[in-house]
């Protein structure tokens, strides 16, 4: 991770943990949206910090623009200024910038300072309080986990960093299920690997004949929720194994106390008659959509996490800034969505 100022030569902070440790605080107050904890991850992070430092912006750098993952990590009224603060930084490198899956409030903002923006989503929102699988709105869940129960199936925690049985089946998994399709094996930010940020991570799994088979990642979105990041399943695995480990994640986080679990963002999803959208995609959009949905089979995954019927939903967008995307600007984006960068 580096420190940015738009004002200073950045510096490498990897052997400061004083700043890993406030961005770990900012995170824990003020983190609202799944993702944000990429942060703290293996990736060159670099950050941005307001003034007093109550909040940050988090971006990657690439040859030619930069990619802001996520709102700002900020109290809603900061989250326009670090906005700026980022845009303005990118204008000083000469580099386009695109910020990837914001909410309202950082679209509202780009859009005042000249930026285009995209609708690209929706972030779903489960109340914890009362989160139950009773009833018809997630009734679907109930079968699932009801079927894998009577095949067998059960349930619990893992914990893969001081189990070695654990880590094992959890990684055992994972590989079988990269190994269906190769471009599951992305070494992006976005990509699913159980040992990214582990020592802030959950894990739970299902169990069948004494195997892990289906395992579901969690992360933080804060010290008041959590995110239900990676959802994997052996192609094996009973039916219902996977909405079984989901549910016990949120069955859990529920009797600890936490307020909420995001089920993170459904690309290109809206829930039906909630709310209308003035962007269109365009063309831009459309080759966007078209791109990532081949490569990651957006409709499989969002029919399947829209099982778990949020509580609340809100639309995500992408802003890009006015400079003209050149072909190198396109293959720069590309390069720091699909590889890690050096």
């Amino acid at each position: 991770m580096k420190y940015s100022n738009p004002q200073s030569q950045s510096f490498d902070t990897s052997f400061v943990p004083s700043v890993v440790d406030q961005v770990s605080l900012v995170l824990g107050e003020v983190g609202h949206e799944a993702g944000q904890y990429s942060v703290l991850g293996p990736d060159p992070w670099q950050v941005i910090w307001n003034s007093d430092r109550s909040g940050f912006i988090l971006f990657l750098e690439g040859r030619r623009s930069l990619l802001a993952w996520r709102s700002p990590v900020a109290r809603v009224s900061d989250q326009p200024e670090l906005l700026e603060l980022l845009l303005g930084h990118a204008r000083q490198l000469k580099k386009a910038c695109f910020f990837i899956e914001v909410n309202q409030t950082s679209r509202d903002a780009g859009v005042r300072l000249g930026m285009a923006s995209i609708w690209t989503g929706t972030e779903c929102v489960i109340d914890l309080p009362g989160w139950s699988t009773q009833g018809g709105r997630r009734q679907k869940v109930r079968w699932a986990r009801s079927h894998a129960a009577k095949s067998g199936v059960e349930w619990r925690e893992a914990h893969p960093v001081i189990g070695s049985a654990d880590r094992e089946g959890i990684a055992n998994v994972e590989r079988v299920w990269k190994d269906e399709r190769p471009e599951r094996r992305t070494d992006s930010f976005l990509r699913t690997d159980f040992t990214d940020i582990e020592q802030v991570r959950r894990y739970f799994v299902a169990i069948a004949d004494e195997t892990i088979v289906a395992t579901t990642t969690c992360t933080p979105v804060s010290n008041a929720g959590w995110y239900l990041h990676d959802i994997v399943r052996h192609r094996d695995a009973p039916r219902g194994a996977l909405e079984g480990s989901m549910a016990l994640a949120l069955d859990t986080f529920r009797d600890e106390g936490f307020a909420f679990a995001s089920n993170g963002p459904l690309p290109f999803w809206r829930p039906s008659d909630s709310w209308s959208d003035p962007d269109q995609l365009g063309m831009f959009g459309n080759r966007v959509l078209k791109y990532f949905d081949h490569q990651y089979r957006f409709q499989g995954i969002n029919q399947f996490r829209s099982k778990f019927e949020p509580d609340r939903t809100m639309p995500l967008y992408v802003l890009r800034s006015p400079k003209f995307i050149t072909p190198g600007i396109g293959h720069s984006i590309t390069q720091l969505l699909n590889k890690r960068s050096n």
